[in-house]
This record gives C-alpha cells, structure tokens and sequence, in this order.
C-alpha cells in the first residue's frame, strides 16, 4: 500500500518546509534576492531543489497569489504529517490546534545535511498510517458534516487541520497521490 520510500518522504517534508518558510517570508514582505540565494543554497544542500512542485516553483519564484502563499503557509500541517510518518514527530495529537512551528523547523535546521536528517528517521508501519488516515477521513466527515448544516466542526477539531493531515495522509498511501492537488 505505501509506495512510498523514506527517502521520498524525508525529501518531500524538507522541500515542504523550506517553501513553508519561503511563503512565511513572502507574506511578510521579507524575501528579497538575498533570502532567495539563502533557500535555494538550503534547498540544494539538502538535495530537494528537484523535488519542488509547481505550485512550490511558483512560491520560490514569487508567481503565487496572496492566497496560494497563505495556503503554502498551512502546509505546516501535512508537514507535520509527514514528520510522525518519518518517526520524528512521536504522535499526531488530536486536530484541534495546529503543529509546534518552532519544533517543525528545528527538526531540520539541526541539521547540516539530508544524510543528517535521514539518521534520525523511523519509518512507522503501514499499518499505524492506515489507522492514521482511517481516523482522519472520519474527522474529515464530521467537519464537512458540520460545514453542511451551518455548525461548528464538533468537539473542537480545526477544520483546517483536519483537511491538510487528511491530504498528506493521503499523499502516503496513493502511488499517483499529488501533493498539489491532495484528494
């Protein structure tokens, strides 16, 4: 069922987090040619300029609208996803408030290498990720059930939290899954 490698994983959560930071900086009116030069090196020396997809491309090359930067921004959470995938991140509490930023960040920025950050990776099993993502499509459910009937998403879940772990939930068990475009 997972496809997919460690490697891929560890790969797509680092250029995830760099273009997290990208949007951050874009949203702030902070990323000038100087903070570019800084994350592209930081993106080549963790071997994943490759692995950007096109709506990142558009972030690094500042082509995005407002709003796809704000939506780069929640990426925090899929981020955060693949972190407790990878092992790093122990277990994915439930999606009321959204991921420790400042862990997220450092879990990397200790880093001085992608091989670095590989040697503290655990990949957890196709099973623990399956029930993962069965109990997110359920949380999912309940928020749209919510939306649908003009409520509150039930017992505190943050919609928005809920929507961008079931997405990179998915992204781990699809083969063709598109971090783009999550179903």
């Amino acid at each position: 069922m997972i496809t997919r490698s460690a490697e891929t994983i560890a790969k797509r959560a680092i250029a995830c987090l760099i273009m997290i930071q990208i949007a951050c900086d874009l949203n702030h009116q902070q990323f000038d040619e100087e903070a570019k030069n800084f994350m592209v090196d930081l993106l080549h020396k963790f071997e994943v300029f490759d692995q950007l997809t096109s709506k990142e491309r558009n972030i690094l090359n500042q082509e995005a609208s407002q709003q796809e930067i704000v939506n780069m921004i929640w990426k925090y959470e899929p981020y955060w996803v693949l972190l407790w995938a990878l092992g790093i991140v122990k277990e994915l509490h439930y999606p009321d408030t959204i991921a420790d930023c400042d862990f997220a960040v450092q879990v990397v920025s200790v880093c001085g290498s992608f091989d670095e950050f590989m040697q503290q990776i655990e990949l957890r099993s196709i099973d623990e990720i399956l029930d993962q993502a069965d109990l997110i499509y359920r949380y999912d459910c309940a928020c749209v059930d919510a939306r649908l009937k003009q409520q509150n998403a039930p017992e505190n879940l943050n919609a928005s939290v809920v929507v961008e772990r079931h997405g990179a939930l998915n992204w781990l068990i699809q083969r063709d899954g598109d971090w783009d475009h999550p179903n």
